[in-house]
């Protein structure tokens, strides 16, 4: 008979969970074929750009940003800048206890676009990645209890630089291999300034706290239909493995997006640097390839959208956004019951998993009672964002 405590050494000495802990490990060592996987070289990242990491790393706190040294991002933004092999696989580490990538990829707009689209305070942060982020929102800005600011106003009277700092919520789509998806709050720092004359954003993250236990999701039909179904109950889709409890347990990141070229040329390339540590029983179950995947999970999407030649004016995008927030929280509920019956009806025959876990949904009114209104704002936001990307 096994009897189960809270001490991690006590599970560890049962042979049970420990197989249990293989078979995790033995699944998530084994490739999951998508569009991001290649094989690819793994190379440490120069110790002198790992040093500048670990200084960027620590303005997440605002207490630090007092001792704000730009010189210190020097390495960071030329390793950035530099041509690199795509066979390459970068990682850190900096972080022993957690997994690390890096990647990069261009956006052929100019920045102001970019921080028209990416980061503006009436558009949702998550509608250009929602591949990655089911939904985002600012908790607190520069302490105080506030939307984002306006990046791109800053940038336009930019002259030496500018620093936000706050706290922001994310919840994520459900992971590609486990198909768990966490909530959680950042530590979020951003640092408008040019480097060499080229206009720059840095963005810097640190988890807050460990995330809320991993509930099951799941990715219905192909991923890049951005279509999700979030069950709310605790646990995994792995086969076998449903009632595990799993946690990210931190997660660091380094974002800098720096503008290049000039004229109808003008690019905005993107570089990000991710730590990442998440499982179960306080094991990171993450290696680095599943963190790349993740990025280039992410940065398609973003690329995608920021570049579709028929983008609606901001005033527009604002104004459908808006109205969602006007919805009542009744009226939400509704229209996401009629959205989840056009989901359960879209895949009735292509994703028996997923099917069961929505068909248990709409049999039992408590599934909606218990979304609350940023989950069922952000469907509806994710839904207008397939309608412009043409996937509805």
């Amino acid at each position: 008979m096994l009897i189960f405590n809270k001490k991690t050494d006590f599970f560890m000495n049962s042979q049970f969970i420990r197989l249990v802990v293989l078979s995790i490990c033995l699944f998530l060592s084994v490739p999951f074929v998508t569009a991001y996987e290649k094989p690819l070289q793994s190379v440490l990242l120069p110790e002198s750009v790992n040093q500048g990491l670990t200084y960027m790393l620590s303005l997440a706190y605002p207490e630090n940003i007092k001792k704000l040294d730009l010189t210190v991002f020097e390495k960071v933004i030329g390793f950035v800048l530099t041509k690199k092999d795509k066979n390459i696989l970068y990682y850190s580490d900096m972080q022993s206890e957690a997994s690390s990538a890096f990647h990069e990829y261009e956006v052929n707009r100019n920045l102001k676009h970019f921080l028209d689209h990416k980061f503006n305070p009436n558009i949702p942060h998550f509608i250009l990645s929602p591949s990655s982020l089911r939904l985002s929102y600012w908790k607190e800005v520069n302490g105080k209890k506030q939307t984002q600011p306006d990046f791109s106003s800053m940038f336009a009277s930019l002259k030496d630089h500018a620093v936000v700092t706050g706290i922001e919520h994310e919840e994520i789509t459900p992971d590609i291999n486990s198909g768990a998806y966490y909530g959680y709050d950042l530590l979020r720092t951003f640092i408008l300034m040019k480097y060499q004359g080229r206009p720059a954003l840095i963005s810097i993250t640190k988890q807050k706290n460990i995330s809320a236990v991993g509930k099951k999701g799941v990715i219905l039909g192909k991923d890049d239909n951005w279509d999700y179904f979030y069950s709310g109950q605790n646990g995994t889709t792995l086969p076998g493995l449903g009632w595990i409890n799993s946690y990210m347990y931190d997660s660091y990141s380094v974002s800098v997006f720096i503008e290049m070229g000039s004229g109808t040329s003008t690019l905005v390339r993107c570089g990000i640097f991710k730590w990442l540590r998440a499982g179960w029983a306080d094991i990171n179950m993450v290696q680095s390839k599943h963190i790349y995947q993740g990025l280039h999970r992410y940065s398609d999407t973003v690329k995608k959208i920021l570049e579709h030649s028929s983008l609606p004016a901001l005033d527009k995008m604002a104004e459908v956004f808006s109205g969602i927030k006007a919805f009542s929280e009744e009226e939400l509920r509704i229209k996401i019951r009629n959205y989840t019956e056009k989901l359960y009806k879209k895949y009735i025959n292509e994703n028996s998993n997923g099917i069961s876990l929505i068909a248990e949904a709409l049999k039992d009114s408590s599934y909606f009672n218990q979304m609350d209104i940023y989950q069922m704002q952000s469907a509806l936001a994710v839904e207008y964002m397939k309608t412009l990307m043409g996937k509805n």
